[in-house]
């Protein structure tokens, strides 16, 4: 029974998220410059039982690969990973207080991006980037 439960649960884990109404994903690239520098647009805490794990912020990229910067940050303001969004969807905002517990594991922050319709972001339970899409 454990075993039908952990396969149900990497299933979901891997699946779920696959499966939008949009037509998602739209993948994103390593951003590998400095973010200190770049205008904030907002910010989501990734909370889990009421205790915040990370921050999930996005910057705007003003340089030669226009777009938006996520930038995830652990409890003590440590950068863990930066990932450059798609440039042809605009500025993107994370939803506040969007953020919820994926029950197959991990968070889904909500986002508007700046020329199409709402989206969502994954995050693993280890802060790892998931996933990526949007709707038109």
């Amino acid at each position: 029974m454990i075993i039908l439960l952990i396969v149900g649960w990497v299933t979901a884990y891997f699946l779920l998220p696959g499966q939008s109404g949009g037509d998602g994903p739209f993948y994103t690239e390593k951003f590998e410059f400095d973010t200190n520098g770049l205008p904030f647009l907002s910010e989501v805490n990734l909370e889990f039982l009421g205790v915040k794990v990370f921050v999930l912020e996005s910057r705007e990229n003003q340089g030669p690969a226009p777009g938006t910067v996520f930038v995830l940050k652990d409890r003590n303001d440590q950068i863990l990973w930066t990932r450059l969004g798609p440039p042809d969807i605009g500025r993107i905002r994370l939803g506040e207080g969007s953020a919820r517990w994926f029950l197959p594991g991990g968070w889904v922050i909500r986002m508007k991006p700046e020329y199409t319709g709402f989206g969502e972001i994954y995050v693993s339970p280890l802060g790892n980037f998931r996933f990526f899409y949007h709707n038109w």
